[in-house]
């Protein structure tokens, strides 16, 4: 029997990497607005900054929270108490001009950046998905504008996102995972056929959908006793300076009951961000496929939130008859888990809801992940 290991974001989050979307964005904005207090002003394809004077009320660098860049975007002036600087008379009181002003230039971006606290990775592919549906549902001529700035906004998202995340590394490697990665399969945790004993996985292939290198450098250190397993690590949505291995980001659930009407409709660009699409850029998807369809396999889950955005996969690999076990390493904090969250996320990968059952190992065999 072979391991497939599930490796989603919440393994880098466990090594204290900044990698969620309101670290990132926090970063974009304070970059974005350091440059305009350097050059006065600052544009991309996201947002406009201007400086409207020399910064006074507090350093871009001490800003350590999204909606304190939010805060300049509307409107330009502020009401205050009177302060040793120049301001203006209104009609209602005395108002301040502000240090900066932000203009953002794409709907959706201004979407994601209102709800940004709320959101993780997952749910802006959805958010994508759901405005894709929406352009969709339009027959005016803004039609195609509304899709080609949806599209644009998301490239420069990406882009912006593969800098942000080469900045990102590991304070440290965990010995718990590297026993976690070379543990054998326990006869307890498979119901769907009978093991006599425990037996150490003939082989390993890691489904690594972060776009970091960290689960790597467990099997490239000294230090893990990794070296000899018969291991293979694959980026199935890209890698970080890897030209031939792109960046992967958009939608991926073509079981989706409108899916079949975005195929249906002649406009071009709706399908610029479906997964689907970019996999063909790569061996990687075959490779997967191979592994799961030459042995039995059990699936560890570390750290994906197993959502709708690659429900096409994750289907693939869970109702699959060489699929037998389901290990699902859950977050805990304090009394709190996220296991049931998680088994329900699951279920909407499986049609057959009585194999999920046998499938998914209970809460008394599965671990909380470790956290450094």
């Amino acid at each position: 029997m072979r391991r497939l290991i599930i490796i989603g974001n919440g393994f880098d989050l466990a090594h204290n990497m900044n990698t969620r979307y309101y670290d990132f964005i926090l970063d974009y904005l304070k970059k974005s607005f350091k440059e305009a207090s350097d050059k006065v002003n600052f544009e991309d394809d996201l947002i406009k900054v201007f400086r409207r004077r020399i910064p006074i009320e507090k350093s871009v660098e001490d800003r350590n929270d999204i909606n304190e860049f939010i805060y300049f975007k509307d409107p330009i002036l502020k009401k205050t108490t009177p302060f040793p600087v120049k301001s203006m008379e209104h009609s209602s009181g005395r108002y301040q001009i502000k240090d900066f002003a932000m203009e953002i230039k794409s709907e959706f971006f201004n979407h994601l950046l209102k709800n940004c606290c709320d959101f993780n990775w997952v749910d802006i592919e959805n958010e994508y998905y759901a405005q894709l549906k929406s352009v969709l549902a339009l027959n005016d001529t803004d039609s195609i504008e509304k899709l080609n700035d949806l599209n644009k906004t998301l490239n420069c998202i990406i882009s912006i996102l593969g800098i942000y995340l080469k900045s990102q590394n590991p304070e440290r490697l965990s010995n718990e995972y590297a026993r976690i990665f070379r543990e054998e399969i326990k006869k307890e945790e498979v119901v769907t056929v009978t093991l006599e004993e425990d037996i150490y996985p003939s082989s390993t292939m890691i489904l690594n959908f972060n776009y970091t290198d960290t689960v790597n450098r467990y099997f490239s250190s000294p230090d893990s006793g990794l070296f000899q397993l018969p291991m293979n690590i694959t980026y199935i949505h890209g890698k970080l300076g890897d030209q031939t291995n792109p960046i992967i980001f958009g939608f991926g659930d073509e079981l989706d009951s409108d899916y079949m009407n975005i195929e249906g409709d002649k406009r071009k660009g709706f399908f610029e961000f479906i997964k689907s699409f970019w996999y063909f850029k790569s061996s990687n998807y075959h490779d997967l496929i191979r592994f799961i369809q030459t042995e039995d396999f059990q699936v560890y889950i570390i750290g994906h939130s197993c959502g709708l955005s690659d429900r096409t996969m994750l289907n693939m690999i869970f109702e699959h008859n060489n699929c037998k076990s389901i290990k699902i390493f859950y977050h805990k904090k304090e009394n709190q888990d996220n296991f049931t969250e998680l088994t329900q996320e699951i279920s909407r990968h499986f049609k057959d809801k009585t194999m999920m059952r046998k499938k998914i190992v209970p809460l008394p065999y599965s671990i909380a992940m470790p956290q450094l």
